[in-house]
């Protein structure tokens, strides 16, 4: 769960992905939720504090400076320690029972891909993720609609590098893409998708999709060496 600035959603969504988490992944393989501070300035940090004195299955670790969403995730997804690694982020859109579905789905797959049944972001957003498809599948031979989170083995990042470091959530794109290249199994599911609980996106802006183009390109490079 990468958070930046999420002080006010984190106290609320936290515990229910907690319960969710545990409920799907019983013991004795069990469940953890690594919690990445991405530089916020406000009061997550005492947030993720009270978390991990909390509850034993919270690990947090902390990014001195705001590096953006794919830093976080790289963070996270390479200090995770289970088989399975999925991302929830710290807004609340994304129900906690989703894991269950996410794990229902993974036997015989090494990716599992998410759309969303009904996304309440307004038109822009929409023609934004059509226009990114459009440009994944001409870049990187990758266009399956893919708007959520995603879950993966976590062996997989081991033997497919990954090279994405900087746009906000460029790296779901690379795992998916080098994974379908390399013939992985995959699979999609269909979730639901929440208002945000408060504050607004921090991805959607004209910084981070210059951004995206850049990883992009990277990524297309990665893959033809």
């Amino acid at each position: 769960m990468p958070a930046y600035n999420e002080a006010a959603n984190l106290p609320a969504v936290a515990p229910r992905v907690l319960e969710a988490g545990r409920r799907a992944c019983p013991q004795p393989d069990g469940f953890e939720l690594v919690l990445v501070d991405d530089g916020s300035t406000d009061a997550t940090a005492a947030a993720l504090a009270a978390l991990a004195s909390a509850h034993p299955d919270v690990r947090v670790l902390t990014h001195e400076r705001n590096r953006g969403l794919t830093a976080a995730l790289r963070t996270g997804y390479y200090a995770a320690r289970k088989e399975f690694v999925l991302f929830i982020p710290a807004d609340g859109q994304i129900p906690p029972e989703s894991i269950a579905a996410f794990l229902a789905a993974a036997p015989g797959h090494d990716v599992v891909l998410s759309n969303y049944r009904h996304r309440p972001d307004g038109l822009s957003r929409a023609v934004l993720s059509r226009g990114l498809r459009l440009l994944l599948r001409v870049a990187l031979g990758f266009g399956d609609r893919a708007d959520g989170p995603y879950l993966f083995r976590r062996a997989l990042i081991d033997q497919i590098p990954l090279v994405a470091e900087r746009s906000a959530g460029s790296i779901g794109f690379e795992i998916a893409a080098k994974a379908r290249a390399a013939g992985r199994p995959m699979t999609t599911i269909e979730i639901d998708c929440l208002p945000r609980l408060s504050g607004s996106s921090k991805v959607a802006n004209a910084r981070n999709i210059l951004q995206y183009l850049v990883e992009i390109a990277r990524i297309r490079r990665s893959m033809r060496s």
